[in-house]
């Protein structure tokens, strides 16, 4: 075990990275964006995911920001 820890620990931590790789999203990541003006977009990114035994679904929150992108390349 990885640091001595007790069997149950393992198994959550094994079934937490399963449920990560699994959620097709990741915290920080952008879903979706709207140009607003030259160089400036409104996005909507993630931040939590969730997992809901009795429905047995991911859900995640979103937190709307705005994004100034540099498009000099």
């Amino acid at each position: 075990m990885i640091n001595k820890a007790p069997l149950n620990q393992y198994y959550l931590n094994i079934g937490s990275h399963l449920l990560k790789k699994g959620a097709g999203f990741k915290v920080g990541q952008i879903v979706k964006e709207k140009h607003l003006h030259d160089g400036i977009y409104r996005v909507s990114v993630i931040t939590g995911l969730f997992y809901n035994f009795q429905e047995n679904k991911v859900t995640h929150t979103a937190d709307k920001r705005i994004v100034k992108v540099d498009e000099k390349n």
